[in-house]
């Protein structure tokens, strides 16, 4: 928690002090002038002081008189009364009065010094309030001195960092790139007696949550020498001139330090390109991005100071930042395969009271394309989904639930669905479900449900097999699968609902990435129609050409159009041909809600064996 301002609390105790300044009477009783002259003519006063037309009276003993603001007379030693307003003092009679009655009195001047603070305390406390909020919105009492220096945090002697190589799982081929960067911080003249350079700079390049902090990190703990680290964002200030000033902090630091190992995450938001988009203009982001440039080719070739940088954008940073001799060597960091996978789960695990019958390499089979940060996300569900059941061990039906949850969303138990919405549902499911089973090569079937989750009404879940690759074939298999649902509705509901919207989304995106992208269209065979630029923020697409006429839309529409229509019209012959076993696999959805992939597989072998008359559609 930051500390108030000690200023501001001085400011504060002022003004209370000269609010209940100007209220003299605050802490007397205060009578009526009528009263005060009574009790003067009873010779009852013993002393008066008089200071701004106000009246102390201090009386000879406590008497009963009438206060104001209490219905009865109170006894009081002493009390305040104001006098006449018209008179900027006491008047002659009052002053003879207070001699003939030996009373003793004085008169009090204002002093000058308290009228000037009323006067300027308004001014005194808004200049106040104004230092306050800067000072805060520059993070401390040493802000104003600040705005130049750089905010990276530094990992030395005293806090080393702990993270080694062994503690990231997976990603063989990028340690071994980086085991290099080690070695030069390590053994530096080795490589300067021959001759050789090591890379300035290195790009860690990979989707979010793929571990590219992790690997810096991981290498600084390798390395044993002082890590800066610093959010590329935390450059950028209000002020024109402060992330240039921040960037030559942050390079003269770290070669003071040197060795040492710089750096610079999410890169990409001061490292975009210059000059992109309608205007352009020499901006502090830019400003800041010149520096950066300057400061990594100013390096002499025997400098022990490496900058990494992280990104999951590299289109969008600046040639001028990837040329040889600044981030001059690139590695990606990619989402994990089916072993490195494996490998993450079990350093996650390996805190967890685990069950007898986990099978990591099925929860790894099942998290196809997920992340490292996504595969620990699915740990830490499973483990609340076992807290929260009172179980003291996490068990498979634990990680089922986990992934059903992220992939799908919450269970949406309150959702009412009427006898003929649930059947639809049921049999565009065992559509997808029925197809993927017959089709070979297809994604293996692991369960299918009609228990709606977030906004899906029902699923069917798959372990795909990871490819390089995608044949057409299996892309357009991948068609009929996806099209399976809403050729199930019309052939055994005899109308269509709008529960196939996102199996359409999925499906005409393959199609156009088959024509555009790929070359697999009738008109476009060996032919790509999409070129590699920057995206729609930049502005670089609004000052090139069109990449094709307005012909070749309509070609391109055609293409797209013919390869769904063809596996519509399979998917609508294979769930018309199985009918025996879409019926089965129906049922038992509409009963069970959840089942198999081996149901499914057993209704298809039945279908198999005894086929099935084509079904006669409801209206």
């Amino acid at each position: 928690m930051r500390r108030l301002n000690p200023w501001l609390i001085v400011l504060f105790v002022l003004a209370l002090f000269l609010m209940f300044s100007q209220a003299p009477m605050s802490g007397r009783s205060s009578v009526n002038y009528n009263v005060f002259k009574d009790l003067l003519d009873q010779g009852k006063v013993e002393r008066v002081i008089v200071r701004d037309n106000i009246a102390q009276v201090q009386l000879t003993e406590p008497t009963s008189v009438p206060v104001a603001g209490s219905p009865t007379p109170r006894e009081i030693p002493s009390f305040s009364v104001r006098l006449p307003s018209n008179q900027a003092t006491p008047d002659a009679s009052l002053i003879s009065q207070l001699e003939a009655r030996g009373v003793d009195y004085r008169f009090d001047a204002p002093s000058q010094w308290f009228g000037i603070l009323i006067n300027f305390l308004p001014i005194i406390l808004l200049f106040g309030m104004m230092y306050f909020f800067f000072m805060r919105a520059q993070g401390g009492q040493n802000g104003v001195m600040q705005f130049g220096q750089s905010r990276a945090k530094k990992y030395g002697k005293e806090n080393r960092v702990q993270t080694k190589f062994t503690d990231v799982a997976g990603h063989e081929e990028a340690k071994r790139e980086l085991i290099e960067v080690v070695d030069f911080l390590k053994n530096p003249g080795k490589y300067h007696q021959i001759g050789a350079e090591i890379p300035k700079g290195v790009l860690l390049v990979g989707p979010p949550g793929t571990g590219k902090t992790l690997l810096a990190r991981a290498i600084a703990g390798e390395a044993d020498v002082p890590f800066f680290s610093v959010s590329a964002s935390e450059f950028m200030e209000m002020f024109v001139g402060v992330g240039a000033s921040r960037v030559r902090t942050l390079f003269e630091d770290a070669r003071k330090s040197a060795p040492a190992i710089m750096f610079i995450d999410e890169i990409d938001s001061i490292g975009r390109k210059r000059g992109a988009g309608i205007g352009g203009g020499h901006d502090e982001r830019e400003q800041t991005l010149n520096q950066i440039l300057s400061e990594m080719d100013g390096f002499d070739k025997t400098s022990s100071v490496i900058v990494l940088g992280a990104t999951n954008r590299p289109d969008v940073l600046d040639p001028a930042l990837l040329r040889p001799g600044r981030f001059d060597r690139q590695v990606t960091i990619d989402l994990p395969n089916l072993k490195e996978r494996e490998a993450i789960l079990k350093v996650h695990l390996r805190n967890k009271p685990m069950a007898g019958g986990v099978d990591i390499p099925e929860i790894a089979k099942s998290t196809p394309y997920f992340s490292g940060a996504d595969l620990k996300n699915v740990t830490n569900e499973a483990a609340l989904e076992a807290a929260r059941l009172g179980k003291t061990q996490i068990d498979m039906s634990d990680f089922y639930r986990a992934l059903d949850k992220i992939t799908l969303g919450l269970e949406n138990a309150s959702l009412t669905i009427s006898p003929e919405e649930k059947k639809a549902i049921a049999y565009h499911e065992a559509g997808h479900a029925v197809t993927a089973a017959v089709i070979p090569g297809s994604d293996k079937l692991q369960k299918v449900s009609i228990i709606p989750r977030g906004r899906a009404l029902g699923a069917a879940f798959y372990l795909p097999e990871e490819q390089v690759l995608m044949s057409k074939e299996r892309l357009e298999n991948q068609l009929v699968v996806a099209l399976g649902g809403r050729a199930a509705e019309e052939v055994f509901m005899g109308s269509v609902t709008s529960g196939a919207a996102d199996d359409f989304r999925k499906a005409t995106n393959i199609a156009r990435k088959m024509v555009l992208e790929w070359g697999m269209g009738e008109n476009f065979k060996n032919m790509a129609l999409m070129t590699d630029s920057g995206p729609v923020f930049l502005g670089e697409d609004m000052a090139k050409p069109k990449a094709f006429s307005e012909h070749t839309s309509q070609l391109v529409d055609e293409d797209v159009k013919r390869i769904l229509t063809r596996a519509y019209d399979r998917a609508r012959s294979l769930v018309t041909e199985y009918s025996g076993a879409m019926h089965e696999v129906a049922d038992a959805l509409l009963t069970q809600e959840l089942i198999t992939g081996d149901v499914v597989r057993d209704s298809v072998a039945r279908a198999t064996n005894n086929p099935q008359p084509m079904p006669q559609t409801t209206a």
